[in-house]
């Protein structure tokens, strides 16, 4: 059975040059990278969305224009007709040329004969679709139906609604959507070649809760969904687990870190580690490497800050396993100024011993004055090591020397090798099929879509509450998914009406080293 998506085309006609010809899908070709990154995202977008937002008929697929060509068919063809309406008085035909189009607020799947209209593609991708019906095999004990396709709903900001066709700027939500989007078409390659049915459904979340709601109201490919993959905001995401809980759909954050979203929502699964994760991964690390003396946390005195440290001696008294064990020490800094020049770091650094440092604190200018402060303060004979936040590695104006004399380790969600051969495949793949280098958007909806795809059809409909059961590496993090339990909720396998969610409490642990960040040890 295929399908088609009929949504409005936001692409510029074909000029007759090579991007042009990535309009027409059996075209698989790559083109020269471009030289701009203005260029290089409107090649995305024409590569991607060319796949993603197909034209209402498939006789609307023309051969490509030749360059030479142009000119010639400009003068031989007719202008645009309007549509042709049976006149009854008349007894003729008559051409009517106000033809009022009606506004596509979402993807509408759209199923055509398979005789009647071949569908253009470069491989038989019999796996995507809409919302075509599925064969029910069997239901487990927990009521878990396993099927002969899944409908997978996948719900990004392409923000369609915002596409300006004479400009070259690409908005940069939409971008992350049309690279995640890219790595979610990778997948699907390998998920055909597994032999795992699935009807995908594209829908724009616009980024806008009251596009959300209209998409919760009455879309039907939302209803017929077995995953729901996304949005990335958090107003959006607490609408979609809400609705996803009331109707008992699986709905994978793939993006937003945020904790505190849903209530025993069970059917809520968060890939991004929550900040709490974060703070358990670092400190287990320098508990791991370091004494309980050596380790300082670092702080701002402001109220939201200070809270964080609160999560690292909570997590340190759970791992000591003594309720009253004496806490960490804490460095609180109180100045405000923009120097933070009365810091006082001294007191705190280990003569000719190790200090380990914890910041969690993503304030720039906090944490250049703050490592500039330490790197001034300690002797040659003194070891200091810094644990930071993922932020850090999107800093600015910090100098990466600091980074390496001061041994920075950073938490973050992902960690992508590049010296990894499945790495160096997937970018030549990525690139062969969009001409483009992936983003680690793509990394991270390939590796979704890939193993919620293979969950479901080893653990059916219900595959959520198979979760810990498959930790998994992927290409970009490893996969370990753990229940997180509500407070006055006790730990067991029957207890599942006290799960307030699902949460990937994998964190990988970096080391600045030979200036580049890598897995620490």
């Amino acid at each position: 059975m295929w399908f088609m998506i009929s949504v409005q085309n936001l692409l510029r006609p074909s000029n007759g040059n090579k991007e042009s010809e990535l309009l027409n899908v059996a075209e698989e070709s790559v083109t020269t990278p471009a030289t701009s990154s203005k260029r290089n995202g409107l090649k995305m977008v024409m590569g991607i969305l060319s796949i993603c937002f197909l034209m209402s008929s498939c006789a609307l697929f023309q051969p490509v224009t030749k360059a030479d060509d142009k000119d010639k068919e400009e003068e031989e063809l007719d202008p645009i007709s309007g549509r042709r309406v049976y006149d009854p008085e008349t007894g003729t035909y008559i051409e009517v040329k106000d033809v009022v189009l009606q506004d596509m607020d979402t993807v509408i799947w759209t199923e055509v004969p398979a005789s009647a209209f071949p569908p253009i593609t470069a491989s038989d991708e019999t796996y995507t679709g809409g919302s075509g019906s599925s064969d029910l095999i069997r239901v487990d004990d927990l009521g878990s139906e396993f099927l002969s396709t899944y409908n997978v709903a996948l719900v990004l900001p392409f923000l369609t609604d915002r596409f300006n066709e004479f400009s070259t700027e690409i908005n940069e939500s939409a971008m992350k959507a049309i690279n995640y989007y890219g790595g979610v078409q990778l997948a699907l390659d390998q998920l055909r070649d597994e032999d795992i049915s699935l009807n995908l459904s594209v829908v724009d979340s616009k980024a806008n809760s009251y596009a959300v709601n209209t998409l919760l109201r009455s879309n039907q490919e939302m209803r017929n969904s077995n995953l729901i993959i996304g949005p990335f905001l958090r107003d959006n995401i607490t609408l979609m687990a809400d609705w996803a809980k009331k109707n008992e759909k699986v709905l994978v954050s793939p993006y937003s870190a945020a904790a505190g979203i849903v209530s025993k929502t069970p059917e809520y699964v968060q890939v991004n580690p929550s900040l709490r994760t974060h703070t358990g991964a670092i400190l287990e690390h320098a508990l791991a490497n370091y004494r309980q003396d050596q380790i300082v946390l670092v702080s701002k005195d402001v109220p939201a800050e200070r809270a964080r440290l609160q999560y690292f001696q909570e997590e340190f008294k759970l791992r000591s396993g003594l309720f009253n064990a004496p806490p960490l020490q804490e460095f609180i800094i109180s100045d405000e100024s923009a120097d933070l020049a009365n810091m006082e770091v001294l007191p705190f650094i280990e003569i000719q011993d190790t200090t380990v440092f914890i910041v969690p604190n993503w304030d720039e200018a906090f944490v250049y004055a703050l490592l500039r402060k330490i790197d001034i303060s300690k002797l040659p004979e003194d070891e200091v090591i810094v644990y930071g936040m993922p932020q850090w590695m999107r800093f600015q104006r910090l100098e990466f020397d600091y980074y390496e004399k001061l041994n920075v380790h950073i938490s973050s969600s992902s960690y992508i090798n590049p010296l990894s051969s499945e790495v160096r495949n997937f970018k030549q793949r990525f690139f062969d099929k969009f001409g483009s280098i992936p983003t680690n958007e793509a990394y991270l909806g390939y590796d979704v879509m890939l193993y919620f795809s293979r969950m479901m059809k080893k653990y059916g409909t219900k595959f959520h509450l198979a979760l810990e059961r498959e930790p998994m590496q992927m290409m970009h993090t490893r996969f370990n998914f753990e229940r997180v339990v509500a407070p006055a909720g006790r730990s067991g396998a029957d207890l599942f009406d006290t799960i307030e969610q699902f949460e990937n409490k994998y964190v990988n642990i970096l080391k600045f080293e030979d200036f580049q960040f890598q897995l620490a040890k």
